[in-house]
């Protein structure tokens, strides 16, 4: 007789199929690369918000290194593939990284001198950039803005802070429903405000 056949439960021959490795589709690609950019994102706006500027620069090379190895990169304005907006995240790392690297000088009203702090060179670079090519939505050209009135201050230049804040339009930004990292900035744009440097 025929010699038995590997049996299933419902009694059919159990035949080894090969496995077929299906070739990942365009859409599914695309979910896949969504995915990561929301999870990104996420991960950003958390940085952002606890000051974890270290972890910033970490993710921010870590979206590069993924659109580097895509084989387009959408550079979509104002998206996470965005060249400016992940130099926006680095320009925003590279500061605070400098004023915590100069908390003594900042204590005392120090200015500082974008000669002698590279970090906070390559954030003005970054920064002026950005608004330069205007490439970004207009909330992210805003946060750009804040932060060079930022840096403007901490290296002395009071009134190019006051002008880039107006530029920004910050007495008319609503604080309803802003993520906390955007709270943060916009409390110390309040304050760099009213407060001039005794230098």
């Amino acid at each position: 007789g025929n010699p038995a056949l590997p049996q299933t439960r419902r009694g059919l021959p159990a035949w080894d199929f090969p496995v077929v490795n299906e070739a990942p589709t365009p859409a599914k690609m695309a979910a896949k690369t969504s995915h990561f950019h929301l999870k990104m994102e996420e991960t950003i706006e958390r940085c952002r918000a606890d000051c974890q500027w270290e972890r910033q620069l970490e993710v921010v090379g870590q979206m590069r290194a993924r659109a580097s190895a895509s084989p387009r990169r959408k550079g979509a304005k104002g998206s996470p593939e965005s060249e400016d907006y992940e130099n926006l995240l680095v320009a925003e790392a590279l500061l605070e990284l400098c004023l915590k690297d100069n908390l003594a000088k900042i204590k005392d009203a120090v200015p500082l001198m974008e000669k002698n702090e590279p970090k906070m060179s390559d954030a003005k670079k970054h920064l002026t950039g950005i608004l330069n090519r205007g490439k970004l939505l207009p909330k992210d050209m805003t946060e750009a803005m804040l932060i060079l009135a930022k840096l403007h201050y901490v290296e002395g230049s009071y009134r190019d802070a006051i002008s880039m804040y107006a530029r920004a339009g910050l007495e008319d930004i609503s604080v309803a429903q802003k993520p906390l990292y955007l709270l943060r900035i916009l409390t110390e744009a309040f304050v760099i405000k009213a407060c001039p440097p005794a230098y």
